[in-house]
């Protein structure tokens, strides 16, 4: 996936909408975040609404929900039954797409639902082996899995989970077979990653970042066509010279939604200034040292399309891991 690229030049600066004679945001602002503090999606969300208080001169706060049968549902279906006014947003990430291939019921709908605003973030896929483990390429991680189908594990943070289904697509590329582990948590995948007690894993850049930069774990590649920012010396898959990695790519993200409904112009406001809070050099920053590469300004129907390819994407790798829905 390339980053969508746009300029601010193609949209109005509008920091104020009239919405029936009033203007936006006429007061606070909920960003409904459907994790826990502390992930990429909090992270960015409280950095941009830091900014966008000061912007609106309306409070601009986050709220975390994280929980349901399906991950971050809750969040997602108390935005979808909210006010379209803009008050009330979702920032959200993958596993928003994600849903839609792994439950048969699902209490929201990706595209009837919501409203698309911006994608504030991409987080590259990293394939990570333990600091000690012999194998220190792709072409070698190839070589091993393919001489066993099936003899080696690999970690995954829940069923259907980013880590699970990108992990599924790599073995497809390249025709190999391994079983999955799941884990509680990325943390704890990690404690037996770097103890050879599981071989290998695909974790997000924004939680394997700084296990790569100590030393603590091995990068063997990260998912992309290109090297990622924050691990600017492990290469990506597509340079492994690997048949079926030629245009390997798959790419977390984090962005912010909208109730479906949402007048336009409110879309437009937001879309605006979300994307220039997170183009702020100290937030471009601090999200580079967690793995999170800010995209270039677009337009909200450019992220609208994005779902959509996302929601494709998704589920073609679950069908192709065989998962049936929920």
């Amino acid at each position: 996936m390339r980053s969508i690229r746009f300029s601010f030049a193609a949209l109005a600066l509008v920091v104020a909408a009239p919405v029936a004679g009033q203007a936006y945001p006429s007061k606070t602002v909920r960003m409904i975040v459907p994790t826990a503090p502390g992930n990429a999606a909090d992270i960015t969300a409280r950095l941009a609404t830091e900014r966008l208080t000061k912007r609106f001169g309306q409070p601009v706060i986050v709220e975390n929900r994280p929980g349901g049968a399906a991950t971050g549902a809750i969040a997602a279906v108390t935005v979808a039954k909210s006010p379209a006014d803009g008050h009330t947003l979702l920032f959200t990430s993958t596993s928003f797409t994600i849903n839609t291939a792994m439950f048969a019921q699902l209490p929201y709908d990706v595209e009837k639902d919501f409203d698309a605003v911006a994608l504030t973030g991409e987080v590259g896929m990293v394939l990570i082996t333990a600091p000690n483990s012999p194998v220190s390429s792709v072409q070698q991680f190839v070589d091993a899995v393919k001489k066993d189908p099936g003899r080696y594990n690999y970690a995954i943070v829940g069923r259907g989970s980013i880590q699970h289904l990108t992990m599924e697509l790599f073995l497809s590329a390249i025709g190999g077979q391994m079983v999955a582990v799941p884990y509680k948590g990325s943390a704890n995948a990690m404690v037996d990653l770097m103890s050879g007690t599981i071989p290998f894993m695909f974790d997000a850049l924004s939680s394997a970042t700084s296990s790569v930069t100590s030393g603590r774990v091995k990068a063997l590649a990260v998912g992309m066509t290109k090297r990622a920012a924050a691990l600017p010396n492990v290469p990506a898959a597509a340079e492994s010279g690997v048949p079926g990695l030629k245009n390997f790519e798959v790419i977390g993200w984090v962005g912010l939604v909208a109730p479906k409904g949402t007048p336009k112009a409110i879309i437009d406001t937001l879309n605006e200034n979300v994307m220039r809070a997170v183009q702020e050099k100290d937030v471009k920053e601090k999200l580079a040292t967690m793995g999170v590469e800010v995209p270039a300004p677009h337009p909200p129907e450019r992220f609208r399309d994005f779902l959509r390819d996302q929601v494709a994407k998704w589920d073609a790798a679950a069908r192709a891991a065989k998962l049936p829905r929920e």
